[in-house]
């Protein structure tokens, strides 16, 4: 075989090893372009997904304060709403003092007061000052000495009666009975109002 055969034989070789180096080398360049694409493509994906995940929250955020916002307000307005009702019957209770059942009523109170002093020799009896006499016309059919306080009630209806020396003392004033009914009463109302449980 001549020199320049094996030349040539040597050229064809190198230059299929380069064709092979470069196709090879093209192959990878190729998988990696496309490694790239698909990196990119994930990342953007990514990114994607991040701001849709903030958008939803933020929405979600806004959703939730604006639901909040407005459960607070309507909570407010039927408190409103219930505070007046109470208002309205603290003006119908000043009334009843006026009205010819009262007496009857103020009895009703005075007998429910002089249950918790079974036994007692003496009670304190605090009553408005229009109510004095209509008291002591009460008291004087029963066997219980009674004192009635110069002090005179500052409430709408109603007395409170202690023990002699002070230590128990149960007011059933028509102010004192409100207050202690309140929160009962305020479920009633509300649901009557609103339908629910105020809440």
């Amino acid at each position: 075989m001549a020199l320049e055969d094996i030349l040539g034989a040597l050229d064809e070789k190198a230059n299929a090893r380069v064709e092979a180096i470069k196709e090879e080398a093209r192959q990878r360049a190729s998988e990696i372009a496309a490694e790239v694409d698909r990196d990119v493509a994930r990342l953007e994906r990514l990114r994607l997904k991040k701001v849709e995940d903030a958008i939803r929250s933020e929405a979600t955020a806004i959703v939730y304060s604006a639901s909040l916002k407005a459960k607070n307000q309507l909570i407010k307005a039927q408190e409103e709403t219930v505070d007046e009702a109470f208002r309205i019957a603290e003006r119908k209770l000043a009334e009843v003092n006026r009205e010819p059942r009262y007496p009857g009523i103020l009895e009703t109170l005075l007998q429910e007061c002089l249950e918790f002093f079974p036994g007692a020799d003496e009670v304190l009896l605090q009553v408005r000052a229009g109510d004095r006499e209509i008291v002591e016309g009460l008291m004087a059919s029963r066997p219980m000495r009674y004192r009635v306080v110069d002090e005179s009630l500052e409430a709408s209806g109603g007395l409170m009666v202690s023990s002699s020396d002070g230590h128990v003392v149960v007011s059933n004033t028509f102010e004192s009975r409100l207050a202690r009914a309140r929160d009962h009463l305020r479920l009633q109302i509300s649901s009557a109002l609103f339908g629910d449980d105020g809440s």
